[in-house]
């Protein structure tokens, strides 16, 4: 059996070094820069596998999605208290840590919807629906 990485481990690295991290001086001038490189390889790492989704089938997107399920309101709790930092000292690992979760958003969505077999359609049904009642095509109402 072949081990392959899922975004769940992608997202518990990042776990960890984000609860790691911590404001009081002392620590976060030597750790700072481990975690905003960190965070970055992490984020270009799950930003490249969407290039791969169009080769996932609902089945294995679901269960992706699934895997990293537990792991988002973690990351929810940690984002909330990351925004509200103002200090400029902070500002590079407040923009790391932000990115990253906005590529957590981005790919939570992507897997919902491939994993959601009719996605496609409910996306363009409303477009369908209007186009469908306008008046340019009345003329097929005559037809049944």
């Amino acid at each position: 059996m072949v081990y392959q990485p899922s975004y769940a481990d992608s997202m518990l690295d990042s776990l960890g070094i984000l609860s790691g991290f911590s404001v009081a001086e002392a620590i976060r001038e030597k750790y700072e820069q481990f975690a905003i490189i960190k965070m970055r390889d992490i984020t270009s790492k799950l930003r490249g596998s969407f290039f791969y989704h169009k080769n996932l089938i609902p089945i294995q997107a679901a269960a992706e999605w699934q895997s990293t399920r537990p792991l988002i309101p973690v990351l929810l709790k940690l984002r909330r208290m990351i925004e509200p930092i103002d200090t400029q000292e902070l500002q590079d690992f407040k923009s790391a840590a932000l990115d990253f979760f906005d590529t957590v958003d981005t790919l939570s969505a992507n897997l919902q919807d491939i994993a959601n077999v009719n996605a496609a359609y409910e996306l363009s049904h409303t477009v369908l629906a209007n186009d469908w009642d306008s008046n340019e095509d009345k003329h097929w109402d005559n037809y049944g």
